[in-house]
């Protein structure tokens, strides 16, 4: 957009309307070009006033998430005795559009299930997505304090108990869409960087930002445009999120609505979200982080007859998850030491027992990404912080070795070196023709070179 077309659509009657309105009692900043903010403390309260910022070569407008008595006087005054209120706003950060409306879709459900229904969604104007929650759902008290004086903290806490409780959920919501191999190349980075112990971290996906929570940190308004793509930073109702598309948020096409983000909600709405999140936070406080056991290191190739049963499982084929369960096959097997010329001629030998078989095309491919990758572990087993994987595609079938009713291996290839310490502990050393003892994991009947 050229300067003509940017002061032609901040000169539009609607697109003023809603810009005042959400400006109201809050301190608002223009962006330039550059990325420079204007002159602050400011706020809007006149249609001249955003004109007169346009013609400065303001592109974008950007709101305080607290609400103040006087934003003018934030210099002069102590923060304290202004502010009134605050709203939260957290900002879904991500290289592409499908990602963040994932993420919009899981903690719009998250709130739902916390009995939140008064939030707002607002698509940036780029690839992400902002998530309001007013202040009208806030209590205005929490054990006899004012909460209007918890911020940036609580809302922090808030955010910080979010993210940790969508966690799984996103994770199951992206690799429903896309492979982990897609989602590496979909974000340009290596599979080993978005991998963790517990699988995909989705975070490396999408994140939650929760810098945006800060005292006089700013957000995009909505109906701003947003200088990078000339997009409108474009409310969305949650029920038409799935159908929402970039390029309904063109300026041309938007036509702008006061009042549909971070206007809507009743007191005492998020009690039960904030009691959760303070608990969470508690707890997390409190505990000492637990210290791992090193993984042995396996030399050579463990046999298929002492695999865990969610492999055992995988091996006779599925109809579904089969995605899913290629890539926790490739990877367990390159992680207990097999020849990659042996792990592809095995993979395509099972998937002949998938029903159907995946596409004989996807099967290379896969095997072309992961041969020349550095090996990494498959995702953990469930436990009380992760579903994990293998519930979801119907594997998970523990037995006592895995620990039955709770499980007690950490991951899957745990299992064939818990046999092995089990062995060795009970069996005695044996000594080869030179004296040398055997039974490690090296020697042990159950590893070969397959």
């Amino acid at each position: 957009m050229n300067y003509n077309q940017i002061l032609d659509y901040y000169s539009r009657e609607d697109v003023q309307r809603t810009l005042l309105k959400i400006s109201g009692n809050r301190e608002v900043a223009g962006v330039f070009k550059t990325g420079a903010y204007s002159t602050r403390p400011n706020t809007l309260l006149h249609n001249s006033d955003i004109i007169t910022m346009v013609k400065s070569g303001v592109i974008e407008f950007h709101g305080s998430l607290e609400h103040w008595s006087t934003p003018t006087l934030l210099k002069e005054t102590n923060y304290d005795q202004l502010k009134i209120g605050w709203d939260i706003v957290l900002d879904f950060d991500c290289d592409l559009f499908d990602h963040g409306k994932i993420c919009s879709w899981v903690v719009s459900k998250a709130l739902n299930k916390f009995g939140v229904k008064s939030f707002s969604l607002k698509f940036t104007g780029g690839t992400g997505f902002h998530l309001g929650i007013s202040w009208k759902t806030i209590p205005k008290e929490i054990d006899y304090k004012p909460t209007v004086n918890m911020f940036p903290e609580l809302p922090r806490k808030i955010a910080s108990f979010l993210k940790n409780y969508v966690r799984d959920d996103l994770e199951s919501a992206l690799l429903k869409k896309y492979s982990p191999e897609e989602l590496a190349q979909q974000t340009k980075q290596s599979l080993g960087k978005i991998m963790n112990k517990d699988g995909i971290n989705p975070f490396e996906i999408v994140d939650i930002d929760p810098i945006l929570l800060s005292t006089r940190h700013l957000f995009r308004l909505p109906y701003s445009l947003n200088m990078k793509a000339f997009m409108v930073s474009l409310p969305v109702k949650p029920e038409n999120l799935e159908e929402f598309k970039p390029e309904d948020a063109l300026p041309e096409k938007v036509k702008a609505i006061p009042g549909n983000f971070l206007d809507s909600g009743e007191e005492g709405e998020m009690e039960i979200l904030i009691t959760e999140a303070l608990d969470f936070y508690s707890k997390t406080k409190s505990s000492k982080k637990s210290i791992e056991r090193k993984r042995p290191e396996i030399t050579s190739a463990i046999k298929p007859d002492i695999f865990p049963p969610c492999i055992k499982t995988i091996l006779e084929g599925l109809a579904d998850g089969r995605k899913r369960a290629l890539f926790i096959l490739l990877n367990f097997l390159k992680s207990v030491g097999w020849k990659w010329e042996d792990v592809e001629k095995f993979i395509l030998e099972w998937n002949q027992k998938n029903k159907p078989p995946l596409p004989d095309s996807y099967i290379r491919s896969q095997l072309r990404w992961h041969g020349g990758k550095p090996k990494i572990p498959p995702p953990n087993c469930p436990s009380e912080k992760s579903r994990g994987w293998y519930e979801a595609i119907g594997v998970c079938k523990p037995d006592n070795i895995c620990g039955v009713p709770n499980i007690l291996i950490k991951n899957p290839i745990n299992y064939p070196i818990k046999i092995m310490d089990s062995y060795t502990k009970k069996a005695p050393p044996q000594r080869n023709g030179k004296g040398e003892k055997r039974g490690n994991i090296e020697t042990w009947d159950a590893v070969g070179t397959m």
